[in-house]
């Protein structure tokens, strides 16, 4: 089966990496969250998709250079504009999440992709995740664009479940091939770059023994296309969407 991925939740309705956002992503039925992680200067791990605060909340400056104290003075709801411009969840109390609380929230039965962000959370990210439910249930996957990341996360826990991000115009072929020599489990490519027809490579992958999938993938009518050809997973920025269109067996 197909999996359905929520893109830092439910980002298209809600702001992305925030508890609102994760909760409707789990209501709407997606079998795994996707979520990002930074390192703070005092040595904790944020849940938060990029380098400093401005996209996302209303405060400025680099995470990697804010304790997590200071991160979360920020209104992490500030930043979600709705289609009418306004910003509903704006002075909510919604705060960047620590990679502890979202492992600690996790509905039993969720999967949880982790984005390795920046390369110096990834001891911590390993690390957080030694006894966690979801790494007990083998329901977890560590991934990042940095190969480096990757590789030491394995190194740090050989028994992990690893794979690599490409960026948009990567080939796939390539990252299959990274995958194998090096023993990670998955490839994510840009749903672009599978091509009209996505058969080839997922059969390729699969004659690799290497899971496959893509990001981010909004469209229903591609959704099912993806789920029949029997690819892995896609994360979507809409789970109703993506569970109406690939609706559990």
């Amino acid at each position: 089966m197909t999996l359905v991925v929520g893109h830092r939740g439910a980002c298209a309705y809600r702001p992305e990496n925030t508890f609102p956002s994760y909760e409707l992503a789990v209501e709407h039925g997606v079998d795994a969250i996707e979520i990002d992680v930074h390192l703070t200067a005092d040595g904790q791990l944020a849940v938060i998709h990029d380098e400093t605060l401005d996209r996302t909340t209303d405060r400025t400056g680099r995470v990697a250079e804010l304790t997590m104290d200071m991160i979360r003075e920020a209104d992490a709801g500030a930043g979600f504009a709705a289609e009418d411009g306004s910003h509903p969840y704006a002075d909510q109390g919604l705060r960047v999440p620590t990679f502890a609380e979202v492992l600690d929230w996790l509905p039993e039965g969720v999967g949880l992709v982790v984005e390795i962000k920046a390369r110096e959370a990834t001891d911590a990210t390993v690390e957080a995740l030694r006894g966690s439910r979801v790494r007990a249930a083998r329901a977890v996957n560590v991934i990042s664009f940095d190969e480096a990341s990757i590789e030491r996360a394995r190194e740090l826990d050989p028994e992990l479940d690893t794979g690599l991000l490409l960026v948009p115009f990567d080939k796939p072929e390539r990252g299959l091939a990274w995958a194998v020599e090096r023993g990670h489990l998955g490839v994510y490519p840009w749903d672009g770059d599978l091509g009209i027809d996505p058969r080839p490579l997922i059969a390729q992958a699969n004659a690799f023994g290497r899971r496959l999938g893509c990001y981010v993938v909004n469209e229903p009518d591609r959704m099912r296309q993806l789920a029949a050809e029997g690819l892995w997973a896609f994360v979507t920025d809409m789970p109703d969407i993506g569970r109406a269109a690939v609706p559990r067996s």
